[in-house]
């Protein structure tokens, strides 16, 4: 997410206190943190793998939330645990904690589960542990090192966290690795990769990364697309133009399941331009524009079926969600825009992040952040996007919704 999107959009909430840069790293660390060190592997680049699977499909998973207000309409550092039931339902748990403010964003997990990290609203890292009774040790409010984190993207094995620096390549900007040890340590492992505004990063399923950036690494200039593996993110396998006139301001990505198209939502509010979803092809010969959906207005957030058939498209300032119908054998023009979806209840007002059930029978159910809850939509198959409605959790300016994450 765009720094500037993100302070935008809160602002039609309630008047953006400044916010002050946040120094230096606490650490917790338990005698039970992480795993094992029997369970430890060394890595081919020399790291550890600390054998981070994924539990059971269908337990009950955890849903966490900033709450980036207090009742009063100050700024507030405060989160809030809630349940994901096996069918799906949300459901508060009363477990609270503090961390640092985030008015917007994802919180990424290890695939067990067990660590999240998010980007903070000063640009420091936050870093928790939660158990199995939904109980939070935060293990960095702050942590910052030679980075300003915009974003963070943990790794499929869980054993690294890569950290988006959304800043000019002169200034910082980059990808930075930390690496995650057995005992839930973390230590900055420095740029991976050195580039002009990295705005958003996503994993296709055979491990590779999509990172959308003005240039990244060694990239030929004036492209902002770029295919790399986690071992050469200097050295891009490939990358593309999916906005020749180098206006846009990329708020969202996603991949469909079948890591055939990427989708950028450009929602740059200053370029004069319509806000657009634009969409590039990714085979064995590399990555390709083709397809450009316009005007789409402010496209916050992308989520794609899991079963390859639609995507949805957040417009945060357009208090809407769009439906793209996909088709995976058009080559030129896989997506189309349907409408909004037909919503259950109140139209989404001001919907912002999202994430994503991956596995399992709440396959294909999408949480959407907004001013006070989460909207519950789901992929149903053959096309179909439904709207359950809104999941609120109070009234007042403490109730509404900033980060959100869910475990895997």
């Amino acid at each position: 997410m765009s720094p500037l999107r993100s302070i935008s959009h809160i602002a039609l909430v309630t008047l953006a206190l400044p916010t002050l840069w946040a120094c230096g790293a606490e650490e917790s660390q338990g005698a039970d943190a992480g795993a094992s060190a029997a369970d430890a592997s060394v890595l081919p680049d020399g790291g550890i793998d600390c054998g981070r699977e994924a539990g059971p499909p269908n337990a009950e998973r955890f849903v966490v939330v900033a709450r980036p207000y207090t009742d009063e309409g100050q700024q507030s550092g405060a989160w809030e645990v809630l349940t994901l039931a096996t069918d799906g339902t949300l459901s508060a748990t009363g477990s609270r904690f503090d961390m640092g403010r985030a008015s917007g964003g994802v919180v990424e997990f290890t695939p067990d589960g067990k660590l999240g990290f998010v980007a903070l609203d000063d640009g420091s890292l936050g870093v928790f542990r939660i158990d199995d009774d939904g109980n939070v040790t935060v293990l960095q409010n702050s942590l910052n090192e030679e980075f300003y984190a915009s974003g963070v993207s943990v790794g499929a094995d869980g054993n690294y966290a890569y950290v988006l620096s959304a800043n000019w390549r002169e200034n910082g900007g980059g990808i930075a690795r930390l690496a995650i040890g057995c005992d839930d340590s973390i230590v900055d492992e420095g740029l991976v990769a050195a580039g002009k505004l990295p705005w958003a990063m996503r994993w296709t399923s055979t491990g590779d990364a999509l990172v959308a950036a003005d240039d990244l690494g060694d990239s030929p200039l004036e492209q902002d697309l770029h295919l790399v593996a986690t071992n050469s993110f200097a050295s891009p396998l490939a990358s593309t133009t999916v906005f020749p006139d180098r206006d846009a301001i990329v708020g969202s990505m996603a991949i469909t399941a079948d890591d055939r198209f990427v989708l950028l939502g450009d929602n740059s509010g200053f370029s004069g331009l319509p806000n657009r979803v634009g969409v590039a092809r990714l085979d064995s010969s590399g990555i390709e524009e083709v397809q450009v959906l316009t005007p789409i207005d402010d496209p916050f957030a992308i989520a794609t079926s899991p079963f390859d058939d639609a995507a949805i498209v957040v417009s945060g300032f357009g208090n809407a969600i769009f439906k793209l119908s996909y088709d995976p054998a058009n080559a030129t023009a896989p997506f189309e825009n349907s409408g909004e979806l037909a919503y259950q209840g109140a139209r989404p007002q001001l919907p912002a992040d999202l994430v994503q059930i991956t596995r399992g029978d709440l396959l294909g159910l999408v949480l959407i952040a907004e001013n006070q809850g989460l909207r519950r939509v789901r992929f149903e198959g053959g096309g179909a996007v439904t709207d359950l409605g809104l999941s609120a959790f109070g009234e007042s300016f403490a109730a509404i919704v900033g980060a959100v994450g869910v475990q895997p």
